[in-house]
């Protein structure tokens, strides 16, 4: 074979391996842009024109930062010693759960970062629980008490767009928030509507998680603030009030510097109804002794 000829094979031979990357490059690239990382074909066309085999290079790209980052759900299945599912399942999953969070109203951005699903997935939620975790968040917040809901958006900003939010809140509360910080927001905000009911006016997002963390029940905020609906009115010539958040201080112990404050608020009054009452009984006794003269 003449030397030109050698020259010739090696180049249709390498030509031939190149149409052969580029079209592997083309197969991966599609499966690579439907995981929203297309950007990483050409790191695949690379490895494949070096030698790499598609297997090999479908393993390094499963293993770099960006996929581990995509598919960050399959780690906490690993973790959690689930079963592994494929980049096909997974994306399955999103697309359902997304359909799911549309028809029920969900704001959109609850659900349009790849990371905001990962948490279901890692966690094994399949199709038809999240389903159900939807259906009941919805039923939930359609039967949700009034001053609950108000005390939600006024304290955490939940719900104030619509309804969606709070379903999202019940569902996951907001993405970053830990069930423990849920469950505590929930019970603050029960026990501020049981304040708005009783008093008029619901507690400030301190009182309410202090509360929340002694375990204050909703019935002891209405049983034990509800001679004190008074304190809440500000009398003529009255400095001030007292606001639902510095009673429930005072009633349950949470600050000795309101307790003293709404002790000092009482006794004023008291005395200001003793002044006012034997005033009345001395006007009526004088009357009665002129009677009786």
């Amino acid at each position: 074979m003449a030397v030109g000829d050698v020259t010739e094979d090696e180049l249709v031979v390498a030509a031939q391996e190149e149409q052969d990357a580029r079209d592997a490059t083309t197969i991966i690239k599609d499966v690579l842009e439907q995981y929203g990382l297309g950007h990483l074909a050409a790191n695949a066309y690379n490895m494949l024109i070096d030698g790499s085999s598609t297997e090999a290079v479908v393993l390094k790209l499963r293993d770099s930062d960006e996929f581990r980052a995509r598919f960050s759900g399959m780690e906490m299945r690993r973790e959690a010693g689930l079963p592994a599912i494929s980049p096909a399942e997974y994306i399955s999953l999103e697309r359902s759960y997304k359909q799911t969070m549309m028809a029920a109203g969900i704001p959109e951005s609850f659900y349009d970062e790849v990371d905001e699903l990962a948490g279901f997935i890692g966690g094994d939620v399949s199709q038809a629980e999240f389903t159900e975790r939807v259906s009941m968040a919805t039923a939930a917040v359609q039967g949700i008490d009034p001053n609950l809901k108000g005390q939600l958006q006024d304290l955490y900003g939940v719900g104030v767009e619509n309804d969606g939010e709070l379903i999202a809140f019940y569902l996951d509360p907001d993405r970053g928030t830990s069930v423990i910080e849920q469950r505590l927001q929930m019970e603050a905000a029960g026990l501020s509507s049981a304040a708005m009911g009783t008093l008029g006016q619901g507690f400030n997002v301190k009182t309410a998680e202090r509360l929340a963390d002694l375990n204050v029940q909703k019935r002891e905020v209405t049983e034990r603030m509800k001679d004190q609906a008074g304190l809440r009115t500000q009398l003529l010539g009255e400095q001030g009030a007292a606001t639902s958040s510095e009673l429930a201080a005072a009633t349950f112990g949470l600050d000795s510097e309101a307790t003293a404050n709404i002790r000092r608020l009482r006794q004023k009054r008291q005395g200001v109804g003793t002044k006012k009452s034997g005033a009345v009984i001395g006007q009526a006794g004088v009357v009665g002794l002129g009677r009786g003269t």
